[in-house]
């Protein structure tokens, strides 16, 4: 097993949270020397980078993940205004046919009112990326108290994207840990069988690597998983049990990369790692944006890819991270 990425402490703890005076003077003089967004475009063409067998088609070891185009940063609210402030619907646009030139060839995302919305301005531009929908809780005005009404409603979602041919459908991760606390995780499989019954690949995403232990056991035909390399969803209990102390805001702990990596090693289905950067956190220069990357490939499978969203408002991430992959995969 590679070595895990470097931790500057056993717990990181941003949202809602403060970044440092440094951090904010770091972006300031970025601003200033006139450090903006990198063009979105590439000059040329790139190869793709090597890819896995998802489905009925191809995808890329590296998928562009949707996080960062709605404005869910996983740090804090000025950060997710940021984000949302950014990506309007023609740099989306713009941003997809960047990653498509690098080599890129699949994004993950919700299929909210924006991705609604954009998704034929998608296609019109030409982008024939493969996507890959995260089916959440669609029905606000249900009752989120009952589990069979969450799972219709993440069904509904489901009928809803079908329409626009993703590659697949996976059940959203943090409604699917609130299953798994309630004890109702056995109602999934009706949401699988309803992406089977859509004609599309099914896929169950998590941050607790118990659920995929348990999943494996089940004999469902899940076509793939989608694993979260930090246990985001741990409750208040969850915290005071294994560290004595509940936290404040989304909290990453260092132990959770081999802990996931280890149950994607052993999953029998594909896997997407994602958070393997910790939502930002590792991200402090390009050497430890490479170890995460190559943390991530060795501990999983050669079978599986990994889901990273990216910011390229200051940097073109999307050139930097494709560059990581080539060198970590060559």
């Amino acid at each position: 097993m590679a070595q895990r990425p470097s931790n500057k402490s056993v717990l990181s703890v941003s949202s809602p949270g403060i970044p440092s005076r440094r951090d904010f003077m770091k972006g300031a003089m970025a601003v200033a020397a006139g450090m903006v967004a990198a063009p979105l475009t590439a000059a040329v063409p790139a190869t793709a980078l090597p890819t896995v067998a998802l489905g009925s088609q191809r995808v890329t070891r590296l998928i562009s993940g949707g996080n960062p185009l709605y404005g869910f940063s996983h740090f804090n609210r000025l950060l997710d205004n940021l984000m949302r402030e950014y990506f309007t619907d023609d740099r989306v646009v713009k941003y997809l046919l960047a990653c498509e030139a690098a080599g890129i060839n699949t994004w993950q995302s919700n299929y909210g009112q924006a991705a609604r919305r954009q998704h034929p301005m998608i296609r019109a531009a030409g982008c024939k990326m493969h996507w890959i929908c995260l089916a959440d809780t669609w029905d606000a005005s249900g009752d989120t108290s009952d589990p069979k009404a969450v799972v219709q409603s993440v069904m509904k979602c489901a009928t809803e994207a079908a329409k626009v041919k993703p590659l697949g459908i996976v059940h959203h991760g943090g409604v699917t840990d609130t299953h798994w606390a309630a004890g109702t995780i056995d109602l999934l499989r009706d949401f699988v069988n309803h992406v089977h019954d859509l004609g599309l690949a099914a896929g169950i995403s998590t941050h607790n690597p118990a659920v995929i232990d348990y999943l494996e056991t089940k004999g469902w035909p899940i076509d793939f998983y989608m694993g979260c390399f930090y246990r985001v969803s741990r409750s208040v209990e969850d915290f005071k049990k294994e560290i004595g102390m509940p936290p404040v805001g989304e909290t990453y702990l260092a132990e959770d990369p081999d802990r996931m990596t280890k149950a994607l090693r052993e999953a029998k289905r594909v896997c997407l790692g994602f958070k393997i950067l910790g939502a930002g956190r590792h991200c402090d220069s390009p050497e430890e944006v490479r170890e995460c990357f190559a943390y991530a490939f060795r501990n999983l499978k050669p079978a599986d890819a990994v889901i990273v969203g990216m910011f390229p408002k200051f940097s073109n991430q999307i050139t930097e991270n494709v560059g990581h992959v080539r060198a970590v995969l060559a």
